[in-house]
């Protein structure tokens, strides 16, 4: 299951513990977690595991998709992506490096890392193939 911001809507963790469900692995998003609540609370908590009460596999996403989903909220550089916060508009470098060093403090068992994400409806072949010298 998706647990983008630490948690599975509509379920708990005993939910999730039914042997119905029972899944070996959720999903989290590294600059959702990064962003709210942030990795010093996650890091208080003994990492995501610790925060949402789950005791398998956590695999988080790099941040990159939000390029796509939040293209207003970022600059796109060569460093990486400069995000404004939605909340509260203090900006978020995302390097690659930092989207690591993100997900280790999240506890993450599976990591991604960070690429240069392109919408579906871009026709700019120059964009695309900047994104893949740049992913790579």
């Amino acid at each position: 299951p998706v647990g983008t911001k630490g948690t599975i809507k509509g379920l708990s963790s005993r939910q999730l513990d039914a042997p119905e469900l029972s899944p070996a692995i959720i999903l989290g998003n590294t600059y959702h977690l990064a962003l709210q609540p942030g990795t010093d609370v996650l890091g208080h908590c003994g990492g995501l595991h610790g925060f949402m009460n789950w005791p398998r596999n956590l695999l988080t996403d790099s941040g990159g998709f939000q390029m796509v989903s939040l293209l207003e909220l970022a600059d796109i550089t060569e460093e990486g992506v400069r995000f404004r916060s939605p909340i509260d508009g203090t900006t978020m470098m995302l390097t690659p490096e930092e989207s690591i060093r993100h997900q280790n403090l999240i506890g993450s068992d599976i990591m991604m890392q960070l690429d240069d994400v392109v919408s579906s409806v871009t026709v700019d072949d120059a964009r695309f193939e900047e994104a893949c010298h740049r992913t790579l």
